[in-house]
């Protein structure tokens, strides 16, 4: 095997010194890799006493991320050894790569990681689906596996935390949200909306110095009683919530003298020379200056409606087809149609010459 090759292979599997590369194999389809651990000795996973006694030598098949379209499996072979420590209970223990592979695992640590974050960022089904298309088949199940397998991570000492509430279900049942205003991260969601339970949370978090908050009472009292010595102010949204309002009681106390004002500035501005156009404003909708239809005029509407109603219902009744309906309707509302088109196409009994509303 050349230089090159053997680099560039163990530049993609990520493989440390203590495991060899022995043999590539490019088939059609597939990648196949030989490996083998090489490292002078390994501890004993129970009681960590180190040992170079080689008990015997056995193959691990693992699956790796592909290269490309073909899958890559690697077959590592790896040994066992026998434990120096006598009062140990494990007499003979295998060699263990954390860096590369897991205890009693089949996949590699990297694909183990693309799996798990595929599953993070689109859960079972769906993720399944994507990793079938990135030649990552797995199943629904598997991937749910591997997340809840994930690591807890670490959470630093908290020390702004924003407070709110959230719904299960709007207008019926709240609950409380709380997030970490360092880094905008939700750090957990409680299941009522109460000043006890706010308190109790607070109350495990005693590094804490600043609890944000909306203006409810309920959040006030939790954070009094939860973190005494915080200081407790009020979120961005109603901040700016409450200046609009202040705003507008101030605007609306003062709208007289706000149109007296606005009065003068424009006297002032208006030229001498002569009048400027009055531009009239919005009044609202203006009605319309069409008198309302007289009674006797109503009447004789609805009874051509009337007359056209039965009409069409006679028409349905005798298995007229409804294009042929709208036909008719069509030449009996163009009185510009020519007499022979009229003749033509003869408009049903009851409609009439005119608009169909009458206007």
């Amino acid at each position: 095997m050349s230089h090159e090759l053997h680099r560039l292979v163990t530049t993609l599997l990520s493989l440390t010194s203590d495991v060899r590369l022995a043999k590539v194999t490019v088939e059609q389809e597939t990648v196949q890799l030989q490996l083998t651990a090489t490292a002078p000795g390994a501890r004993c996973p129970r009681c960590t006493v180190p040992s170079s006694s080689v008990h015997s030598h056995y193959q691990r098949h693992l699956s790796a991320l592909p290269w490309g379209t073909c899958p890559v499996h690697i077959q590592l072979t790896v040994r066992k050894f026998v434990c120096q420590n006598p009062s140990c209970e494990c007499r003979i223990f295998t060699e263990r790569l954390p860096a590369f592979v897991a205890a009693c695992a089949r996949k590699t640590r990297r694909l183990v990681t693309a799996l798990r974050a595929i599953g993070m960022a689109m859960g079972g089904q769906t993720g399944a689906r994507l990793a079938a298309r990135l030649r990552l088949p797995t199943s629904p199940a598997t991937l749910l596996r591997r997340v809840r397998a994930a690591p807890t991570p670490q959470i630093p000492a908290l020390q702004a935390v924003g407070v709110d509430e959230w719904a299960w279900r709007r207008g019926h049942r709240y609950g409380t949200i709380l997030v970490n205003l360092t880094d905008h991260h939700v750090m957990d969601l409680l299941p009522d909306r109460s000043a006890a339970s706010v308190a109790a949370w607070l109350g495990q978090h005693p590094t804490i110095t600043t609890v944000c908050r909306d203006r409810s009472d309920l959040y006030a009292d939790g954070s009094l009683w939860g973190v005494p010595g915080a200081v407790r102010v009020v979120d961005r949204f109603h901040l700016v919530q409450n200046l609009r309002q202040a705003s507008e009681g101030v605007l609306l106390d003062r709208r007289l003298m706000l149109q007296a004002a606005a009065v003068c500035t424009a006297m002032a501005f208006t030229t001498a020379d002569g009048a400027a156009p009055v531009i009239p404003g919005y009044r609202g909708r203006c009605r319309s200056p069409t008198p309302a239809p007289q009674p006797a005029e109503r009447r004789h509407r609805h009874a051509r409606w009337v007359t056209i109603d039965e009409t069409l219902h006679r028409l349905s009744a005798q298995g007229t087809p409804i294009a042929t309906m709208a036909h008719s309707w069509v030449s009996a509302a163009r009185p510009s149609m020519p007499t022979s088109a009229k003749a033509r196409r003869p408009a049903p009994d009851g409609f009439s010459g005119g608009h169909p509303r009458g206007c």
